[in-house]
């Protein structure tokens, strides 16, 4: 009777053993499985603004049974655009790896323009709209400000402009000003007894005139493939086309803004392309004589004479002055590729446009690939110098040059 109450009682143990060591394999195997479930959580938004301060762990939300073994380092937000951050990290079971993800650099901020206020000039005397004009940007990019509006030196009255400085991301800063075109006052007539005698305007001094090149007489001439061409009052036609480059030039008083043709045909192409998705915009317009000098020999200063000849004209011979041509979006090789540039290149003669210095082409226009300036010709003779895609230069179908000489 013992020795039977004896097996049972070591029978019942060996049973709790047995539970017992399927429990904790149980629980042993659980936490192994738990420990082998680990996660790296980003957040949701990963957007950062351009040149503000973040480092790889910023973008963390959570870590399950994982740890990170790199420093925390700062990631470089100067270039806009997409990045990836690499961590090495090391799981609570397993291999440490290295894990990544994507984080956007944007620019939503408007470049902010700087300027004098308001302008004042008096009929018939050209100023330089842009002087002391600059637009900065959290970017650091350099950005050119142009002139939007419509203005005449030679009409007296007030007109309401606006500076606009755009940004490689498309920010778009506006600043309105006014012009003031004040009419000549008639000149004063102080009267003595027995004399008479008028007092003579103020004269304007050797170093703020402006060369002219504006001449009464006309030169005929036949092109090297037999159109024929005219100059008059200082500007060049050639079969009806106005021409203006490194050969030809304009005077300095010509032009006081694009003409109405070429607005309206930018506004319908500029309509078309919306229709598309695209924002296509003007971001350089008619420039005068003084604008483009002052433009030129900052090129030169910076890069010198020969290689600012390359992608800047001289004064007096920038298309932009004759009120035909305009830059579009990014002035800059950054526009090239882009979804604007290759839609203009396919579509802009169906408006009267031309792409007027296409890429491979700069020994016949003297100036380098400028996917973003167009110029306005009308509608058939864009259509012939679009070919089919295969762009043909002005100096090449006329059968003309573009040299200084």
């Amino acid at each position: 009777m013992n020795k039977k109450n004896g097996k049972k009682g070591k029978s019942k143990k060996t049973r709790i053993v047995k539970l017992l060591a399927v429990v904790l394999a149980f629980v042993f195997l659980t936490i192994f499985e738990c420990l082998k479930q680990y996660e790296i959580e980003i957040y949701e938004n990963t957007e950062i603004s351009v040149n503000e301060t973040a480092d790889n762990y910023q973008f963390i939300k959570e870590l399950k049974n994982v740890k990170i073994l790199t420093e925390k380092t700062e990631i470089d937000t100067s270039t806009v655009g997409e990045q990836y951050v690499y961590l090495t990290v090391k799981p609570t079971i397993g291999k440490k790896y290295d894990f990544g993800y994507r984080i956007t650099v944007v620019d939503r901020e408007i470049p902010k323009i700087t300027f004098n206020g308001d302008l004042e000039t008096t009929e018939g005397t050209e100023i330089d709209l842009l002087k002391g004009v600059s637009a900065t940007d959290n970017s650091n990019e350099e950005i050119a400000v142009s002139v939007e509006g419509d203005y005449d030196f030679t009409k007296p009255g007030e007109y309401s402009l606006k500076y606009v400085a755009i940004d490689s991301s498309n920010n778009k800063a506006e600043e309105a000003f006014k012009l003031t075109v004040k009419a000549k006052s008639a000149p004063q007539v102080t009267q003595t007894e027995g004399t008479s005698s008028q007092t003579k305007p103020e004269t304007t001094t050797q170093k703020e005139k402006e060369p002219s090149n504006t001449t009464s007489e006309t030169v005929t001439f036949t092109t090297s493939k037999g159109y024929q061409g005219v100059t008059q009052n200082g500007v060049t036609y050639i079969d009806g086309y106005l021409v203006a480059n490194k050969t030809y030039s304009l005077p300095s008083t010509y032009g006081t803004g694009l003409t109405a043709e070429t607005k309206s045909a930018f506004n319908t192409m500029s309509a078309a392309a919306k229709k598309d998705g695209l924002n296509i915009y003007i971001s350089s317009g008619f420039r005068s004589y003084s604008t483009q000098n002052r433009i030129y020999n900052n090129y030169v200063n910076n890069y010198g004479r020969t290689s600012a000849d390359t992608f800047s004209a001289r004064p007096g011979h920038s298309e932009h002055q004759s009120g035909l041509a305009v830059d579009v979006n990014i002035i800059s090789d950054a526009f090239i590729g882009t979804p604007e540039a290759i839609w203009l290149n396919n579509n802009c003669y169906k408006y009267g446009f031309i792409l007027r210095y296409p890429q491979g082409k700069s020994n016949e226009t003297g100036y380098k690939y400028e996917p973003w300036h167009f110029r306005y010709v009308g509608v058939d003779l864009a259509t012939k110098l679009y070919n089919g895609g295969d762009w043909i230069t002005m100096e090449d179908y006329f059968g003309i040059t573009s040299q200084y000489q």
